[in-house]
């Protein structure tokens, strides 16, 4: 199901709680559609603003009567997803994570993201094209 204004006004909940939107799909399933969506933020982000969230998306769509049998899910991306897009990145800082380049791998704290490359804790700065993979670790 394709429907900007849905999308959008997704998005302007997102930021406007300010959260970043990692993923958004609606898809059909059967007589009904799913609305999932992943939002985080540096630092990370709890139940509580997930479900306050979820609340104001259920209400913009059933007041609007956007859909009439759907399931919302609003959830966080967690640990061990990969981490690829400068949402992802920017997410990430203050965070550790595990990087694996083509000739090295290491374990550090992301400090900083800025325009492609990413600034460690133990003064590596790398372009985020250089990554072959990277994802969030536990402490």
């Amino acid at each position: 199901m394709e429907n900007p204004e849905l999308f959008e006004k997704i998005e302007e909940f997102v930021e406007g709680a300010g959260l970043m939107l990692v993923d958004l799909a609606v898809k059909n399933i059967g007589r009904s559609y799913m609305v999932r969506l992943l939002v985080d933020r540096p630092g990370g982000i709890n139940i509580r603003e997930c479900a306050e969230l979820s609340r104001i998306i259920k209400d913009y769509i059933d007041g609007n009567m956007i859909l009439s049998n759907y399931r919302l899910e609003v959830g966080s991306p967690g640990i061990g997803r990969l981490l690829t897009t400068d949402v992802d990145w920017a997410r990430s800082i203050g965070r550790k994570l595990s990087i694996q380049m083509e000739d090295d791998e290491f374990t550090d704290w992301l400090l900083e993201y800025n325009e492609g490359y990413l600034k460690f804790k133990e003064g590596r700065i790398l372009s985020a094209g250089d990554i072959v993979r990277a994802v969030e670790v536990l402490e």
